[in-house]
C-alpha cells in the first residue's frame, strides 16, 4: 500500500472553503470592494485573514493535552475535601 502524503490546501482551495462558509451563513462578500487600502474591509484582507484563521487552527487542534494535567478551577468541587489537595 503507496502512503499518500497529505498536502496543505492551496490560497485559491482556502478562498473557495471561505466564501462557500459565507454563502452558506447569507453573507455576500461580493459588496466589498476587491482591494481598497481605503476601506475598513476589502475581499483580499476577508480571505486573508480567513486563511490565516483556518491555518491557525490546524496548528492549535495538533497540540497534545496531558491527560494527568489537573485543570484549574474557579472554585474547589465537593470532592476535593476527600483527596490531599486541600491546603490546610
Amino acid at each position: 500500500m503507496r502512503g499518500n502524503a497529505i498536502h496543505p490546501p492551496s490560497d485559491e482551495e482556502l478562498n473557495v472553503y471561505i466564501r462557500t462558509r459565507y454563502q452558506l451563513l447569507g453573507v455576500d462578500i461580493s459588496v466589498l470592494p476587491e482591494s481598497d487600502p481605503d476601506a475598513p474591509m476589502d475581499q483580499e484582507r476577508l480571505l486573508e485573514n480567513g486563511r490565516s484563521i483556518l491555518r491557525q487552527e490546524v496548528v492549535a487542534a495538533d497540540f497534545d493535552i496531558d491527560p494527568q494535567f489537573n485543570l484549574p478551577v474557579p472554585h474547589p468541587a465537593p470532592f476535593v475535601a476527600w483527596t490531599e489537595e486541600v491546603e490546610q
